[in-house]
């Protein structure tokens, strides 16, 4: 299963500017301290010798920090640009497996090793995963570090962690590890927002078919359609519910939520 990342300039993805509200970058606080002792000697001889270093320090100190920031947000262009390519290579290939995932592949491992510090790495470990997940099942293992890493830098992102808990699960489904898939579903569930709150609760309900819990996947089922009754899963689950002779309320089938960083 796959899910598309859009990003928006949102202060917690690090796409805002630092700078004040007039679009100029802020004067670093050791400038103005020292630029508050300079003041001090205003009733000397050299006054405007003081007034003129200050001015020449400020000025200084204002372009550092703007060639910082404007690196900063070139790094983070550049990096996007890959990871945008990467995401269209991605969405071509993911269906049939094809050679475009081995270039996605390709330019999402170039993020993570040179711009590791940008939004677009937040997201990268996440499409990688899935691609490995395409491409041999068998390497769980990888997929699994992959994800690991997205988690670490996504502490405390709650729009993107649900995602990757929700892959965290698929992958150890995938590799029968189905304790730690459920728990990871379980994961998914308590976050606010509930985002793919739907899609967990119809996974752990899966899960349960697997081992022959009837009982326990029917209470999965029974509380997705309850809580989202509109949720595609929901209709997902009707089969299974019906053969075990529960009659499920009558669902729609709406789109998918797009998340969003």
């Amino acid at each position: 299963m796959a899910y598309r990342i859009r990003k928006k300039n949102t202060p917690e993805n690090g796409s805002v500017s630092a700078a004040g509200t007039s679009g100029e970058p802020p004067v670093p606080p050791r400038v103005e301290a020292l630029a508050g002792k300079l003041t001090g000697a205003g009733t000397s001889r050299n006054a405007w010798g003081f007034a003129g270093t200050i001015l020449f320090i400020l000025l200084v100190g204002t372009g550092i920090v703007y060639h910082i920031h404007s690196k900063k947000v070139a790094r983070e262009s550049d990096a996007a640009a890959l990871e945008t390519k990467a995401e269209q290579l991605y969405s071509r290939g993911q269906q049939s497996n094809g050679p475009e995932l081995v270039e996605a592949k390709k330019l999402l491992e170039q993020v993570m090793s040179t711009y590791p510090d940008t939004p677009s790495a937040r997201v990268a470990p996440l499409f990688l995963a899935s691609i490995i997940n395409i491409q041999t099942p068998q390497d769980s293992s990888k997929a699994i570090e992959w994800l690991h890493r997205g988690l670490d830098l996504n502490a405390g992102n709650m729009k993107l962690l649900p995602f990757y808990y929700e892959s965290m699960g698929l992958t150890m489904m995938s590799a029968h590890q189905y304790d730690q898939a459920i728990a990871m579903f379980q994961k998914v569930t308590e976050f606010p927002g509930k985002i793919l709150a739907d899609a967990a609760l119809y996974n752990i309900g899966k899960t349960y078919e697997i081992l022959n819990q009837t009982a326990l996947a029917i209470i999965n089922y029974k509380k997705l359609v309850k809580e989202f009754p509109s949720s595609p899963w929901a209709a997902e689950s009707e089969p299974f519910l019906m053969k075990n002779g529960v009659t499920p309320p009558a669902t729609t089938q709406p789109l998918p939520v797009s998340p969003q960083k």
